[in-house]
């Protein structure tokens, strides 16, 4: 009876332990897909920051304060009129058969890869004109129209050329339907669009009654990215991004512990906690935080995502090349 007696305890005892190891399998398996699955297994990036750009800044001889100035200043005059006939030229300093030759990915992702790059061809000249006129990155707006819109392969992307996933405002009648739970009531006229946007397009995304802006053109998505990157806010504010390319220029690395700080009660993210204990990181790097901290996009990593696509696809060439036009 004692021999019975300790196998049962036996038993139950070993039928606990699955059971709470399954658990946790569970427990982590879900942690991971909400948290870190997208990145490690879909993203074709490298994730690391390699600060590879510091040696293209020496490739092109280093920059001056001057051209720093002129550039944040809009200072065409001093380098003989409108950059705008240079962007073609400017954007050939990046080459995507060099970067794909770089790459060690698996098959599917380096299929991805040259999506990418494609991508990257296509629109660098929208990035760059937008960088030139308003002080934002052309690496930072190509790594999240690339993310966005999955390199223009989206659902959204195609319908309705939005590649920033950018949303549509709801009017009173539709905040009221929203308050009341009433989704199945709301209709399309009832978001407003921002111009250049035309209307608005359900897809579900953070909630099931959202709207995103549509467009005729990707050309006008990038305008509108600007703006929303660009207008005047309240530093501190979620929503507010026109502070990030002001502290932040290119060419540099930056310590960003002073906006972490001041976006922490919004953010509830410590400096350290960006980049695994690095503060002081490459501009872009600095941007991804900037607007990870004012509430950009909710997921917990966009920051990193951002800036592994810069870092794996050399997107601060662009950035490098039009500052140099300004020597």
């Amino acid at each position: 009876m004692l021999r019975q007696f300790l196998a049962g305890i036996f038993e139950i005892t070993h039928g606990i332990m699955l059971t709470l190891l399954f658990a946790g399998a569970v427990i982590t398996g879900l942690y991971v897909y909400q948290n870190r699955w997208d990145e490690v297994s879909e993203l074709p990036v490298i994730r690391e920051i390699t600060g590879n750009y510091r040696q293209g800044l020496q490739a092109i001889g280093g920059l001056s304060g001057l051209a720093l100035e002129r550039y944040e200043t809009g200072d065409f005059q001093a380098v003989g009129g409108d950059l705008s006939g240079q962007l073609p030229q400017i954007a050939r300093a990046w080459n995507a058969d060099d970067i794909l030759r770089k790459l060690r990915f698996s098959k599917s992702k380096m299929r991805q890869a040259e999506v990418f790059t494609q991508y990257i061809d296509q629109h660098a000249e929208s990035a760059l004109r937008d960088m030139l006129l308003h002080q934002v990155p052309a690496s930072v707006k190509l790594a999240q129209a690339l993310l966005e819109s999955r390199a223009g392969q989206s659902g959204l992307a195609r319908n309705t050329n939005n590649h920033f996933g950018i949303k549509a405002r709801p009017n009173a009648q539709a905040r009221r339907k929203i308050r009341e739970r009433r989704y199945a009531d709301l209709h399309n006229h009832e978001f407003i669009p921002v111009a250049p946007a035309i209307g608005a397009w359900r897809f579900h995304d953070d909630n099931t009654y959202d709207r995103f802006e549509t467009y005729e053109a990707v050309g006008d998505s990038y305008a509108r990215h600007t703006q929303l990157l660009t207008r005047d806010c309240t530093f501190g504010h979620t929503g507010c991004y026109a502070w990030i390319w002001a502290a932040y220029p290119p060419g540099q690395e930056h310590d960003i512990r002073e906006a972490a700080a001041a976006f922490y009660h919004r953010s509830g993210i410590a400096a350290a906690e960006f980049f695994d204990g690095d503060t002081r990181v490459p501009y872009y790097a600095a941007c991804a935080a900037g607007l990870k901290m004012a509430g950009y996009a909710t997921s917990p990593t966009y920051h990193k995502k951002i800036t592994y696509l810069i870092e794996t696809y050399e997107l601060w060439r662009f950035d490098l090349a039009l500052l140099k036009a300004f020597e």
